[in-house]
């Protein structure tokens, strides 16, 4: 069975399941756990480099420490952190993107990102130079000479044919123009995600709240997500996977809406080959199945998806829960 055939089958298995035992005793047993899966890549990253862990830790900007935990499958805590890795590794675009989607649950290489942006010229360059060198140099002289001109318009161009001039660019001071020319677009890089996020909240939560920041509040949601909110209405947030799924939940949205945000944020969808997130779509297919997502129901309730995943996860034993479940700040 290859890679797609199998995903597709435990969705569906997933979509199966009537109870949650029957998702305990079936499918998470058929699954990695995202740090057995990190544990086996980074030590093949480093055995494939030719490094010491103490070489690869200099590399990464990172103590030995670090990289013998990584070893025993703790998961980096941040995405420059697997950007690093990626570039110590010499990895190319693709296993670059790879590293970030499915071992470290970020987006991919996003070329309006500046830091992206940066990122892809050096994995794209010719030579053999540092690539952890070279990134933190080109990236600190543009930051330090980079002036961001409020006035200059957005320009109207799709991701894919701002890629495609990006490839275009050869030397640092060429690469330090084009961002100049387009440092509009590094600033709305998730201008869709923010208007999605705020527009399901004025159609679907317009009787509870005239504002996401209300609701958070009327809901008492924790403080890192009210963070998330606030950044989200000044189009500032970076977006997390987790986060994500967190707001999704607290949004009673379902299993397409959320997959909606995801990829508005660059992220694949749900993963069912990833016990944690299987877990998920188990509760929002079970969630649409009783109703408890319908928001134009006179008997909907804002909080009843969260007091239902809360209650999932609890009786669950999985790395990501605990933290998870933090957020939900809802009495069961």
């Amino acid at each position: 069975m290859d890679k797609s055939t199998e995903t597709k089958y435990i969705k569906e298995e997933i979509e199966k399941c009537e109870e949650l035992s029957d998702l305990k005793e079936r499918i998470l047993p058929m699954l990695k756990s995202q740090q057995e899966l990190w544990a086996e890549k980074i030590r093949q990253v480093i055995e494939e480099s030719g490094c010491s862990k103490t070489a690869f830790a200099k590399k990464c900007n990172v103590s030995r420490v670090a990289v013998d935990k990584w070893c025993k499958g703790a998961v980096p805590r941040n995405r420059e952190t697997f950007l690093r890795i990626g570039l110590a590794a010499g990895y190319e675009l693709a296993r670059m993107n790879q590293l970030l989607a499915r071992y470290g649950r970020y987006p991919e290489l996003y070329s309006k990102s500046l830091e992206d942006c940066v990122c892809i010229y050096v994995i794209s360059s010719p030579g053999d130079v540092d690539m952890v060198e070279s990134y933190d140099y080109i990236l600190e002289r543009i930051r330090t000479n980079m002036v961001e001109d409020e006035i200059m318009p957005v320009p109207d161009i799709c991701t894919a044919q701002f890629a495609e001039r990006l490839a275009q660019v050869h030397g640092e001071d060429a690469l330090a123009q084009f961002i100049y020319d387009n440092i509009a677009a590094f600033s709305t890089a998730y201008q869709k995600f923010y208007a999605y996020v705020k527009m399901y909240v004025t159609i679907n939560y317009q009787r509870y709240s005239s504002s996401i920041a209300n609701l958070a509040d009327g809901q008492g949601w924790s403080s890192s997500l009210k963070q998330c909110v606030s950044a989200i209405r000044q189009n500032k947030w970076y977006p997390t996977r987790n986060k994500i799924l967190s707001l999704g939940l607290h949004l009673s949205m379902d299993r397409e809406q959320i997959d909606e945000m995801l990829t508005l944020a660059h992220m694949e969808p749900l993963c069912a080959k990833n016990p944690f997130e299987s877990v998920i779509i188990f509760i929002l297919e079970d969630a649409s199945l009783n109703n408890i997502l319908d928001t134009d129901s006179e008997e909907f309730d804002p909080d009843e998806l969260c007091r239902y995943a809360k209650e999932v996860l609890s009786g669950l034993d999985l790395p990501e829960v605990d933290t998870f479940i933090s957020e939900l700040n809802i009495d069961m």
